[in-house]
């Protein structure tokens, strides 16, 4: 819970006055910066959609984790951020021994 209000408040601190249901957007770069200097998080993984845009996502090793979509004209908006990230490892290829 700790990790959720201090990601509300850094990015409260990003977006311009909010409304109940604003979503934070901003230019990639700044939000990219801040998720590392302020949660240590990095990119992890990311995915083109259809329509230009990428969905990716950010985690730190202690856990935290944030999603972002960026729009193919340099801004990025937030999907989510939460604790409790988890790397599952990648399945065995070929046929099992």
């Amino acid at each position: 819970m700790k990790r959720v209000v201090i990601a509300a408040s850094a990015l409260a601190l990003l977006s311009v006055p909010a409304t109940a249901a604003r979503t934070v957007c901003k230019d990639r770069n700044e939000i990219v910066e801040i998720l590392s200097r302020k949660f240590g998080e990095t990119q992890r993984s990311f995915g083109l959609q259809s329509n230009r845009q990428i969905l990716e996502l950010y985690a730190s090793p202690n856990g935290s984790w944030t999603a972002l979509i960026t729009l193919p004209n340099g801004r990025s908006c937030v999907l989510g951020a939460g604790e409790g990230w988890t790397e599952v490892p990648p399945a065995p290829i070929g046929e099992p021994a």
